[in-house]
């Protein structure tokens, strides 16, 4: 599988982007029990996994995940931080089409990777992954915010309203405020943000 580089990035230890541990912003929402699953067996996606850990906070706070990587090599820790009850996926995020039945899609680390061109092909997978009901959630760690665009990336610049524009009509933004809980190392700020998508339909064929 072409990795695009990912992969190589990963096996050198070159991963800025990798804390090591879960988002502590995330942490924090989740021990307030602000994210906790809204009922048993509640499904999340992560996509752009990474090593897991954001996945595997979600796991051990009771959601079902769903974990989607690029990197074959990191199927065994992604395997072991989502547990028994979630699922390793090893594709492309941009082309995949799984289920449409998450009440959560997390986002932290993708789509500030992404060409800013890609960027209508993730609203595509988030609108075609959540489930078609008013409770279900995109939430985000936002960055890096006012990074210039002269600078390129990855990581690019990266702006609330442009998730939002990426996902569509419908998209209602809940929360969108600075995280309480930063990575301090991080040179630009960082937000939280939740929305949610009315009049989601069927997916999209491709």
């Amino acid at each position: 599988m072409d990795t695009g580089g990912w992969g190589e990035r990963y096996a050198a230890g070159s991963t800025p982007w990798d804390l090591g541990r879960p988002h502590p912003e995330l942490l924090a929402r989740l021990g307030s029990g602000a994210l906790a699953p809204p009922f048993e067996g509640a499904r999340a996606l992560v996509a752009g996994a990474g090593r897991g850990h954001d996945a595997g906070a979600l796991a051990q706070a009771g959601w079902h995940v769903t974990a989607l990587e690029l990197v074959p090599a990191l199927a065994p820790d992604l395997a072991q931080r989502v547990g028994a009850e979630g699922t390793v996926v090893i594709a492309d995020a941009l082309a995949w089409r799984g289920a449409t039945d998450f009440q959560l899609v997390f986002e932290h680390t993708f789509f500030c990777a992404l060409e800013p061109e890609l960027r209508p092909r993730w609203g595509e997978l988030v609108r075609s992954a959540l489930a078609r009901d008013a409770t279900a959630l995109l939430a985000a760690v936002v960055f890096p915010i006012g990074k210039p665009p002269q600078l390129g990336g990855p990581p690019f610049g990266v702006e609330s309203s442009q998730l939002a524009a990426a996902l569509g009509d419908g998209a209602r933004v809940l929360t969108d405020e600075p995280v309480q809980h930063g990575v301090s190392r991080r040179s630009y700020p960082e937000r939280w943000l939740e929305l949610r998508v009315a009049g989601l339909t069927a997916r999209r064929s491709r």
